[in-house]
């Protein structure tokens, strides 16, 4: 039988460990540069059409991981605004994945009009809004397993850059400026 010391410590330990992947997104984004062929994925966005990565293969793209109601999340989209505003329509195409699976396309669709500030689809500006499906995994494919993840791939088809917590507009303008640029 263990001690009650023993059972305090396991106690404390397990309470920080909980406390620490709470607070890590509040703390600073993890940046990662990276070059590696982006894993192909096809979903079928909340305004009904189809984002597809294959289509998309001369542009750069920029996928972000999240959910609705994940606070980080809701500031990272408030940044993808800005960088949004800093590209021409359709420059840069952004897709943001919610990766719960327990959310629907009417709450996807509420966090659109409410957080990223448009009310109807912003597809045209190229920004898409998809729920990530079973069968599909495209968050586990691109090693999303915090959120908000962004990865940035170049139209090449190389994911570029990837970061874990909030990040800011201009971290995030610098790694597409240097993804546009030929090589």
């Amino acid at each position: 039988m263990p001690s009650q010391r023993f059972r305090l410590v396991v106690a404390v330990m397990a309470v920080l460990t909980v406390a620490t992947y709470v607070v890590e997104p509040f703390v600073g984004a993890r940046s990662y540069e990276e070059y590696r062929p982006a894993a192909p994925f096809s979903l079928v966005t909340i305004d009904g059409t189809t984002f597809s990565l294959a289509d998309h293969n001369r542009s750069v793209v920029l996928v972000d991981f999240m959910a609705t109601w994940c606070p980080p999340c809701r500031e990272t989209t408030r940044e993808l605004q800005t960088v949004r505003a800093s590209n021409l329509p359709g420059a840069v195409k952004i897709v943001s994945i919610d990766v719960d699976f327990t959310e629907t396309s009417t709450q996807l669709s509420q966090f659109r009009t409410s957080v990223a500030g448009y009310n109807g689809s912003a597809e045209t500006e190229g920004w898409y809004f998809a729920l990530d499906t079973p069968g599909e995994y495209v968050g586990p494919k691109y090693g999303a397993n915090a959120l908000p993840t962004l990865v940035l791939i170049d139209t090449q088809g190389n994911i570029r850059h990837s970061w874990v917590g909030i990040t800011q507009a201009p971290e995030i303008q610098r790694a597409i400026d240097e993804a546009i640029r030929p090589a």
